[in-house]
């Protein structure tokens, strides 16, 4: 095993599976690189007309996306100290937009990790009802192993 993703979002869960990556990791001496994903969809074009004719403005979206992207790259920068105060040298950090699961995904196929780690919320809304959830989506779809951590 080389390399190990973890995919974070700043949920229990999700560091707890941080803890779980690193202690893989330091035991298998794999690299690891550390995922959060920003969900974005750009607006549809027809919205984006009402919008415009409605003279709704744009700033307060890109205020709030800028804004998930500091929290995103702050939350990246503090799961990469953790990983080496733990004493792993080779760490990388990454912050991503799109669909959570297919960021990951596409991710794990570029680097060609042996291992993605995330964490679940169990969630049973009616959203991860039908469209599933991300580790969920991720497990189904993942050419490696996956752990999801609790």
């Amino acid at each position: 095993m080389s390399k190990i993703l973890v995919a974070i979002d700043g949920s229990e869960p999700a560091w707890k599976a941080l803890d779980l990556a690193i202690e893989i990791a330091r035991n298998r001496q794999a690299g690891l690189l550390i995922l959060h994903v920003i969900p974005y969809e750009p607006i549809a074009e027809g919205l984006r007309a009402f919008a415009t004719v409605e003279h709704v403005p744009y700033e307060e979206e890109e205020a709030l996306f800028h804004y998930a992207r500091s929290l995103g790259d702050n939350l990246t920068r503090d799961a990469e100290k953790s990983a080496r105060r733990a004493g792993l040298t080779a760490v990388e950090g990454r912050t991503a937009e799109g669909r959570p699961a297919d960021q990951i995904l596409a991710l794990a196929a570029a680097e060609q990790v042996d291992m993605i780690v995330l964490g679940s919320r169990g969630r049973s809304d009616a959203r991860a009802l039908f469209l599933g959830s991300v580790s969920h989506q991720v497990t189904n779809q993942a050419t490696c192993t996956c752990v999801t951590v609790k």
